[in-house]
């Protein structure tokens, strides 16, 4: 009676793993072909830098308005200042973060995690305008043209850095 049981046991055990074993082959591909997140990472850097060749505009340029650097600086301190101080996105962090990549990165990067507390719940033209807050603060010039709400526009525009924060 015992030995029955044993192999009734083994049988379950059997069939079971006939029904797993497909699953687990299938997570084990995955892990061994999937890329890891660094090269996601990297290709996301490739990305950027493609975008970074093709910009034909720089932020030295002149590419906002005063005005919209005022508008954005009253956004950001509704939207933006709970969270972040306009320090924290002048100076070295800022152009580290941000030197030799397009606006149109920024803008995707404000539109996908920012507000912290309601990522994309500003409109497009609210974004520009915060955009142009933070080239005001970081010392870029601001020119006649106002700078464009579409990231298609935004990514032809290249962040240069200038030195230090203004005061």
């Amino acid at each position: 009676m015992h030995v029955k049981r044993k192999l009734q046991f083994f049988r379950r055990s059997h069939r079971l793993l006939l029904a797993v074993a497909p699953l687990l082959a299938a997570v084990a591909l995955w892990a061994v072909l999937a890329p890891p997140a660094s090269a996601r990472s990297h290709v996301r850097d490739v990305t950027s830098a493609i975008g970074r060749d093709t910009a034909s505009r720089s932020t030295a340029d002149g590419v906002y308005t005063l005005a919209q650097a005022n508008l954005g600086r009253d956004i950001f301190a509704g939207a933006c200042q709970s969270c972040h101080t306009p320090t924290v996105h002048a100076g070295p962090p800022f152009r580290g973060k941000w030197f030799g990549r397009t606006l149109g990165d920024l803008f995707g990067y404000l539109r996908r995690e920012m507000p912290q507390t309601d990522p994309g719940s500003l409109s497009d033209e609210e974004y520009s305008l915060v955009i142009a807050y933070l080239l005001r603060i970081n010392r870029m010039p601001a020119g006649d043209s106002a700078l464009a709400a579409d990231s298609t526009s935004l990514h032809r525009i290249r962040l240069d850095s200038l030195p230090g924060p203004r005061t």
